[in-house]
């Protein structure tokens, strides 16, 4: 199925995290301090609801979710209450770095878990460390073992992986694959307008080394995706749930809605090429989300008819791509509807090595 299919409304709970990922795309952290306001995320899960029909909630965050554990808690406990009855359908993308208290909580109410990790300790603590400077693996793989054998969730790994890693993703799938992990996503480093330490990787080349760990995977009975091609298995109209009507929403620790996981803050605190993510605002004092109709619009054109008329006139692989991922895209090319060139050349390749329409993807990441 089609990135675009996968819906829920996102809760962005914190700001705060205890990892110092070398190359994290948010803004700094110390200068904004916050969590979801409660009423706020409860006027969203009403509305969503309420319009949409679908009973499904996903916490992310600008920081680490499960700082904010009783604000997690408390959301779902609203979720719950709204869903008039039906089963709420919950997903937690986490760096994994968390006691055995939310190790139980987790366990128990989540059906969708992401835990982002890098490979083998030596890779990952490098990449990976605490605020503190010091090694993250040990308490993540704790985790890990945990809930790979949890039979009623479906339990991925998210490992970013820097260009002098490109070439080493079959060994990183066998890896995984030791730690009887089945759904793995691969992430090339990014850059970010609020990260300009993180360069831009040649997306080709990661693109190189991943057809085989693809491959690689499947012999393992495993399932290993990128953002890149993650709508091969079917033709698209639009890249993403960012873009559809209605947008999905994803509400922000400082009170906006914005389309996009990079779309993380208002415009106080991104900057101005990924505040075309945000189109809603929270008023507050009225107890109200205020949308921006003009910036709904503009989002919803990101699809493949309007692209197929623009910088995407005639590719071949537009309507597997349809854009690509609008955040990362964004960032680099600076305008909605604007092409990023090293991600097209590499969804070429991988549509030149990797069937394409054959719904063979099980599971989506983010």
């Amino acid at each position: 199925m089609g990135h675009y299919r996968k819906k829920a409304i996102t809760f962005f709970v914190s700001n705060t995290c205890n990892l110092a990922c070398k190359y994290c795309y948010i803004p700094k952290r110390e200068i904004i301090k916050g969590s979801i306001d409660i009423e706020f995320a409860r006027a969203g899960l009403k509305e969503f609801f309420e319009t949409t029909g679908i009973y499904a909630i996903r916490f992310f965050s600008s920081g680490e979710a499960t700082v904010q554990f009783d604000k997690m808690k408390e959301i779902l406990q609203e979720a719950r209450k709204l869903a008039n009855g039906n089963k709420v359908q919950v997903e937690l993308q986490t760096n994994g770095f968390f006691n055995d208290e939310v190790a139980d909580w987790v366990d128990e109410n989540v059906d969708i878990l992401w835990i982002s990790f890098d490979g083998p300790p030596e890779i990952n603590d490098c990449q990976r460390p605490t605020v503190g400077n010091k090694p993250s693996s040990e308490v993540v793989l704790k985790n890990i073992k945990r809930f790979v054998s949890n039979p009623k969730m479906q339990f991925g790994v998210r490992a970013t992986i820097l260009p002098e890693n490109f070439d080493k993703q079959v060994e990183l799938i066998e890896y995984f694959r030791e730690l009887k992990i089945k759904w793995v996503c691969g992430a090339p480093t990014y850059s970010s307008p609020v990260n300009e330490k993180v360069h831009i990787p040649t997306l080709l080349n990661f693109a190189k080394g991943f057809v085989p760990a693809f491959y690689r995977a499947q012999e393992l009975g495993m399932f290993y995706q990128t953002h890149l091609m993650y709508n091969f298995d079917e033709e698209v109209t639009c890249n993403c749930r960012s873009c559809t009507t209605p947008i999905t929403p994803e509400l922000t620790t400082d009170g906006y809605v914005s389309c996009c996981d990079w779309g993380s803050f208002g415009p106080e605190h991104l900057p101005g090429t990924l505040q075309q993510c945000v189109y809603g605002k929270w008023d507050k004092e009225n107890k109200k989300i205020i949308y921006f109709e003009d910036k709904i619009k503009r989002i919803q054109d990101r699809n493949v008819d309007v692209l197929g008329e623009g910088d995407c006139k005639g590719c071949e692989y537009l309507k597997n791509c349809a854009g690509g991922c609008i955040g990362k895209v964004m960032s680099v090319s600076g305008d909605l509807h604007k092409k990023d060139p090293n991600w097209c050349q590499a969804v070429h390749y991988l549509g030149q090595h990797i069937k394409r329409n054959t719904g063979l993807y099980p599971v989506r990441h983010s």
